[in-house]
């Protein structure tokens, strides 16, 4: 039996978006740990940066022997051309997000939340997007 999930759900959640991604070109999609740059990155290339925020494990059964996990992952989306291409984006994402409620070892994907930050800056345009995983017994 697994003990943390979040890592198992953030690779999981990253690898639907790389398989499953139709525009052209797509951004570079990696975890907020790997990525090393501070300040912008090249501003000719978007990119999502993909971080599990909290895991949430309720206790079932006779005498708690069976677990539910929930798992939030964050997804930051951050482009650079114009509104209607990161509108584009986020939209790809939320599509794929939909696409795929039923996962291969989960109980189901979930979208939870968006919200865009796109005020404080000009022509860098950011959205957050709040999905959940759960998992019976991992």
């Amino acid at each position: 039996m697994g003990f943390s999930n979040l890592y198992d759900c953030v690779t999981d959640a990253k690898s639907m978006l790389i398989d499953n991604w139709t525009l052209t070109p797509s951004p570079v999609i990696s975890f907020v740990w790997d990525e090393k740059t501070t300040g912008f990155m090249d501003d000719r290339q978007d990119f999502i940066l993909m971080a599990p925020t909290a895991e949430d494990v309720g206790y079932f059964g006779l005498y708690g022997t069976d677990f539910l996990h929930t798992i939030y992952i964050t997804i930051d989306i951050h482009t650079f051309e114009n509104i209607d291409h990161h509108s584009n984006i986020v939209n790809e994402v939320v599509k794929i997000i939909k696409a795929n409620i039923r996962r291969t070892d989960f109980i189901d994907l979930m979208l939870v939340s968006t919200s865009q930050e796109n005020d404080l800056y000009r022509n860098i345009y950011r959205h957050t997007i709040s999905i959940k995983y759960r998992k019976l017994n991992p």
